[in-house]
Order: structure tokens, then sequence, then C-alpha cells
């Protein structure tokens, strides 16, 4: 009688710990739900501005060569929900985060663990015709456009609801490939990029692919300030080559590298809409090829921290007004008043790790010695495959290395804290791997 008893209770506690141990796992699963929707107000006779050119002189785009998206991914692990947005525009202001969150109002969604990348296409939208603190009322610059911020943040809103509808457990996996001769440093040619083109794939349970995330490094800067038409410049292009490849209903996101010195190279074509097509056709259908040799497998490490930096005092570069002011028309009384309302005091990285893939995002375009840095930085804090995200979440112009900064150029006009900048984030950065990234 003891005997039986013994067993039954022996039983029924390993009966519980299975339980117990099928249930934690169970917590720990990682689930997502995908949505894209176009972001161009055009569809409702919106006054659009297109950025990455002063040139254009905050003139109306005068129609739509391809639909422009807002493309979401919600996640939850543990618990815990996340999400990723990438938009094919210019830049996007914090408040287009901000502003996004509170119409969606989902349980969980926070400026915390959000992420919100631009491509960086220079047909895409204005960031500054979004930006409330944006009070130059400067064409060249951009011009605050209430109902331009009130139509993105609708339209991203619904996204983040559908795709919390949709979402299911999902595997994933990760791969990189060294794209040589793909990008060019345009501050010197003797320089370095970052070759390397990542990849990771999110599978159903069942082993359907639902997303693919690319991220590579180059500026949208194919497209050019005659372009007037709403694009996704060859990043758009990109998005659909990889989408078309893999088949069903597939949703490519894009993110851009430490993007700030670097240029897209060894493009042709009869026309910019040709060489667009083709450049991102040929980076699209080797994203495309990676992914298909990913194997997933279940997630069982993710995280995303957010860390904020306390930024110096913003300050104009020596040579602001020469290079820059000329084709932004502005005057050193109007940059004195930039520097005071548009600039902020404190800004976020944030730092993703899904197994052994791990994201840095940026609030503004690093050049690639910052890129690289932090690159490495990823790597001795145990992650296999680092990229950079640039362009997130905020927006505090170019980010550059003292020796950079000390040379003077179009980059250094645009980066609005001074030679310590750099240096700064990079320390930041390494701060927030040791803590972010778990081995």
């Amino acid at each position: 009688m003891y005997r039986s008893q013994w067993m039954k209770r022996l039983l029924v506690s390993l009966f519980a710990g299975v339980l117990c141990f099928v249930s934690l796992n169970a917590s720990a699963e990682l689930k997502a739900g995908v949505a894209r929707i176009s972001i161009n107000p055009m569809e409702e006779d919106i006054y659009t501005q297109l950025g990455g050119y002063g040139d254009r002189a905050g003139a109306a785009a005068t129609g739509t060569h391809d639909t422009i998206y807002g493309k979401i991914m919600v996640m939850e692990f543990d618990g815990k929900k996340s999400a990723m947005i990438t938009l094919d525009v210019c830049h996007q202001p914090r408040c287009l985060v901000e502003e996004t969150l509170a119409k969606a109002k989902i349980d969980g969604l926070t400026y915390a663990n959000t992420l919100m990348a631009a491509s960086h296409s220079h047909a895409g939208l204005e960031g500054m015709s979004m930006e409330r603190r944006n009070q130059a009322n400067n064409p060249h610059v951009g011009i605050f456009k209430e109902e331009v911020l009130e139509f993105v943040s609708n339209r991203l809103a619904q996204g983040l609801q559908d795709a919390v509808k949709n979402m299911q457990p999902v595997h994933a996996g990760a791969a990189v490939k060294a794209m040589p001769g793909d990008n060019r440093n345009r501050r010197n040619s003797k320089l370095p990029t970052d070759e390397d083109m990542t990849v990771v794939r999110f599978d159903l349970a069942d082993g359907t692919p639902l997303a693919v995330w690319v991220n590579y490094t180059a500026h949208g800067t194919i497209m050019t300030a005659n372009i007037m038409e709403v694009s996704g410049g060859w990043a758009g292009n990109m998005q659909r080559t990889v989408e078309a490849i893999m088949g069903g209903d597939v949703t490519c996101m894009y993110t851009n590298g430490a993007e700030g010195d670097v240029a897209p190279n060894n493009y042709q074509g009869g026309s910019r809409w040709e060489m667009a097509e083709r450049y991102g056709r040929r980076i699209g259908i080797a994203a495309a090829r990676l992914a298909q040799t990913i194997e997933t497998k279940p997630v069982d490490q993710f995280n995303m921290v957010q860390h904020w930096v306390q930024l110096p005092e913003p300050v104009g570069a020596p040579d602001f007004l020469k290079i820059a002011g000329d084709e932004y028309q502005v005057t050193q009384e109007m940059l004195n008043m930039m520097l005071k309302v548009l600039f902020p005091k404190e800004t976020p990285l944030y730092a993703l790790q899904i197994n052994d893939f791990g994201q840095m995002s940026f609030p503004g375009e690093p050049i690639t010695a910052i890129g690289l840095a932090v690159k490495d930085q990823m790597r001795d804090a145990g992650v296999k495959f680092p990229v950079i995200n640039c362009l997130s979440n905020d927006f505090v112009g170019y980010i550059l290395t003292e020796e950079e900064y000390h040379k003077s150029g179009y980059e250094v006009t645009a980066s609005f804290y001074g030679p310590g900048l750099g240096t700064l984030i990079v320390d930041n950065a390494g701060e927030l791997a040791k803590k972010a990234f778990t081995n």
C-alpha cells in the first residue's frame, strides 16, 4: 500500500513537472503578426512634400510612381509585446512614433519597445513635414503639415491593430552575405563601406515564410531632386523583388545601415527610374536567394532594450552657412532658432536580439566608421549577425567620428552636436550591447 501511494505521488510530481516545463516554454515562444499599409498622402489629395533635397523647395509631389508603405511586425515573447515598423520615407520624427502608438492603443506597446525606421528614400515623404518641432517655416527644409502627420499616423495605427490580430507562433533565422562593389564611400573612395547584407527570415510553425527583414547600407540618392513623383526608390524595388521571389504572402521589411557616407554604386539605366529598378532588383534577388537558404528555428532568446543618451548642446557646424546655406536657404538667425527647438536634448538607442541576430538602432545617420565600430562591440557581446538600423525613432542628423567632423563637408554641416557626438554614441552603444545581448 505504501509503495503504491509513493509511486502515485512520484507520477503526479513528474507529470506536474512536465506541465510546468511545457508551460514555461510555451510562454517564451515568439509570436508575430505582420501588416502593410500605404502611407502615401496623395491618396487623399493631401499636399505631399518629398524628402532628401532642399532644391525641391517644398514643391508638391506631382504624382505617384509606386506605392510607399508602412510595414509592421508586432511581436510577443514571454508575455511582452514589441514592434518593428519600416517606412518608405526619407526620415521620420519622434512625434510620428508617439502619435501612432497613442492612436493604436495596443496594450503593452510603448515608445520604449517600438522601433520605427526609415528607408531613406529620396522620393519618399519629407520627414520635416511630419515634425511638430519644425517651426522654421522654410520650404527648403520642409514645412510641417498637420494633415500629413495625421494621415500617416492614422494609417500606421491601423496597421499595428491589424498586425496584432494576425499574431501566430513563428520561428526565425539569419544569414549574411557580402555585396562588394554595390555601395561606395561618398566622402572618400579610399575609405571602407559596410558591404554586408544581413537577412532575417520568419516562418510560421509549419515552415511557411511570413516575413523577411533585409538590412543593407546605401543612401536613397539614385532618385535626384528632379524626381517629383512619390516612390520608394531602389529600396522599394528591392522589397517588391524579395516578395515576388519568396511568393505567398511574404512581407519584406527594409532597414538601412550606417549610410551617412555611403551611396549606392554600380547602377545603370536610361533613366533614374530604370536605374533604381535595376539596382533594387539586383539587391533584392541576392536578398531573396540568401533568405531561401536560411533554416529557421524556435526563438529562445529575444530582447529589446531602450537606452537614453544625454546629448551635448546643439551647435551649428563651422561651414554650415557656406556649404548647406544655399541649398536649404538657412540664415544664421534661422539656424540659431532651429538649434533651440528642433534638436532634442536626449535621444534613444535601441538594441534588439532575436537568437543570434542583433540590431542596434540609431536616431540619425551614422557614417561607416561608427557603424563598424558598433558592430564590433555587438560581436564582442556574442552577436553572430549584427546590424545597424539608422534613422530610427528620432532624428539628430549625421553622426561622425571626430576625425571626419574636422574634415568638414556636407555630412558635417548636417551634424548638430559638435565633434564629440560620434564618440558619445559609440560609448553608449557599447554599454547597451553589454546590457542587452546575451550569449
